[in-house]
């Protein structure tokens, strides 16, 4: 009987150790799997979830995630719509654990520069905030370049025409804190 036992104890103690040794190996295969995942796949599977972000500017957002290009960020923030460049993001709240696919296609192509040729199309009035020092100006995207756009400044509700225009600024990318929509008044 005592033969038993031994061989019964040594059994257990290998069953231990192999189930140490996965258990580890199992976290080891976690810890790399998560250390290729990227910002945006994090973000993209948090699309239609609420998401709140500091922004380099100090500003803080809550709103659900609507859209995630390859540089950019969308949130719905109450009545309007914000975006909110990658290089402007300080600090990220209430991201869930899922996780998205990388970009591809057309998705990884929707730069900044692509996001503000659609506002700049659309003649949509904006509030542009920049982060230092921390000022807003509101106007119309006339010209989108390639790491820059004009704002034609204007008052909240006109339109964009020759007559209206205050003045014309020249806004680098990389000076952007934030870019909201501006609700038309009618």
């Amino acid at each position: 009987m005592r033969w038993d036992a031994l061989f019964h104890d040594l059994e257990s103690q290998l069953q231990a150790a192999t189930d140490a040794r996965q258990e580890s190996e199992i976290r080891e295969r976690t810890r790399s799997e998560q250390s290729r995942v990227t910002l945006m796949q994090r973000l993209a599977g948090q699309a239609g979830r609420p998401v709140g972000v500091l922004t380099r500017g100090g500003r803080s957002l809550t709103g659900i995630l609507t859209n995630v290009g390859s540089q950019w960020i969308a949130l719905a923030v109450e009545e309007r719509s914000v975006i909110v460049p990658l290089s402007s993001v300080q600090v990220l709240r209430s991201l869930g654990r899922s996780v998205g696919q990388p970009l591809s296609g057309i998705e990884a192509k929707l730069g900044l520069g692509s996001a503000l040729r659609a506002l700049s199309r659309d003649r949509a009035q904006v509030a542009l905030w920049v982060a230092s020092p921390v000022s807003r100006y509101a106007g119309v995207i006339d010209r989108v370049g390639a790491d820059f756009l004009d704002l034609g400044l204007v008052a909240p509700g006109d339109e964009r025409r020759a007559a209206n225009i205050r003045e014309v600024l020249t806004v680098p990318f990389a000076s952007i804190d934030t870019l909201d929509s501006v609700a038309r008044t009618e």
